[in-house]
């Protein structure tokens, strides 16, 4: 494991943190056991178009909605291929952005709250614009770019992810005093 590794690996983490205190429940839902009843919508752009129509919708407005949306992963897109050349591919950066909304709407669907096909969207779209925005900083500065690196390095932000997942769900079981 090199240097690079391990310092692409912490930052990711801590910023795979923030993302999973975001959207995963607050503290203040699972204390209150007042869960949000889950909603499942797999219509693409019917939650865009409800917010751009109705002002009063449920939610944090336009702004938040689409923008938060889309710039929750674009940190993602934009680290990956800074840290680690196996994501120096848009397919692979863009992929692995999108299995991590899916598991965040999976996990939101199961915990209580929305499950919106067009945060998927968004989500990904984030990505793909962090991914451009990082190739375009490795052309104007090449010496940024990852050098040769071993094998299996997917694995690293991969670990990252499921080690927020399984610590989130410890913490939010030791809080609910499902286990102790």
């Amino acid at each position: 494991m090199k240097k690079r590794d391990v310092c692409g690996a912490i930052v990711l983490l801590v910023y795979l943190m923030g993302v999973g205190l975001v959207t995963g429940p607050s503290l203040y839902q699972l204390l209150a056991g007042n869960l949000p009843e889950p909603r499942f919508e797999l219509i693409p752009f019917a939650d865009i178009a409800a917010v751009l129509n109705d002002p009063d919708s449920p939610g944090l407005g336009v702004a938040a909605n689409i923008a938060g949306n889309a710039a929750l992963l674009a940190p993602l897109g934009f680290l990956l291929p800074l840290f680690w050349r196996y994501f120096g591919r848009a397919k692979r950066t863009i992929l692995f952005g999108f299995g991590v909304s899916l598991s965040i709407e999976l996990i939101q669907l199961i915990a209580g709250g929305v499950t919106s096909v067009d945060d998927l969207l968004l989500n990904t779209a984030g990505a793909a614009v962090g991914f451009a925005l990082a190739k375009l900083l490795l052309r104007a500065c090449p010496r940024l770019a990852p050098k040769r690196q071993g094998g299996a390095q997917w694995a690293y932000p991969l670990a990252c992810w499921v080690a927020v997942i399984l610590l989130a769900t410890v913490s939010d079981m030791l809080t609910l005093g499902l286990i102790w």
